[in-house]
């Protein structure tokens, strides 16, 4: 996990740019891969919803909860389909569709992993909200699936390393 922010001396009257990265890993990634699509296509299990929710916010005092700047909600869909396509050799292959309601055909299950549980979200804070002084920042990120035949009902959730940001 990641977070970045340019410039990361702003003046009052100046824009930040904020960029979380992140990769979820685990079983989920583990067991989405091409045999077990075929399976799951087999028992009509046609694809894969992910959840995405990534909470920006200002770290306060260690007595006061940090208070929330940005939040942003987004779903990255797998679907499983029967293919035609001469350059791939199997019968079952996904396509993944994005939050910016792009549909992707990858060449590869890695390609299919990165595309699905490898994210970047890139945020845009006015300095003047943050206002003047040192200011620490993190993500915390959280996502979310369901009961398919290749894993179980799950969620997992992450902060990112803080970041130090200066308004002048």
């Amino acid at each position: 996990m990641s977070i970045t922010a340019s410039p990361q001396i702003a003046k009052l009257d100046d824009n930040l740019a904020l960029t979380v990265g992140f990769k979820l890993k685990g079983g989920i990634r583990r067991n989405f891969v091409r045999p077990l699509w075929e399976k799951a296509y087999d028992e009509h299990d046609l694809g894969l919803r992910m959840a995405y929710r990534v909470d920006l916010s200002k770290q306060r005092v260690k007595v006061l909860p940090g208070s929330e700047l940005k939040r942003e909600k987004f779903v990255r869909r797998a679907v499983f389909f029967w293919t035609r396509n001469p350059e791939l050799p199997y019968r079952v292959w996904a396509t993944v569709a994005t939050e910016f309601e792009t549909i992707l055909y990858p060449k590869t299950e890695e390609e299919a992993q990165t595309m699905l549980f490898d994210v970047t979200r890139s945020f845009e804070l006015s300095a003047s909200e943050l206002g003047k002084g040192h200011h620490t920042l993190e993500a915390k990120v959280h996502a979310k699936w369901g009961k398919h035949i290749f894993t179980e009902r799950g969620e997992a959730t992450a902060k990112t390393p803080t970041l130090k940001v200066d308004v002048r």
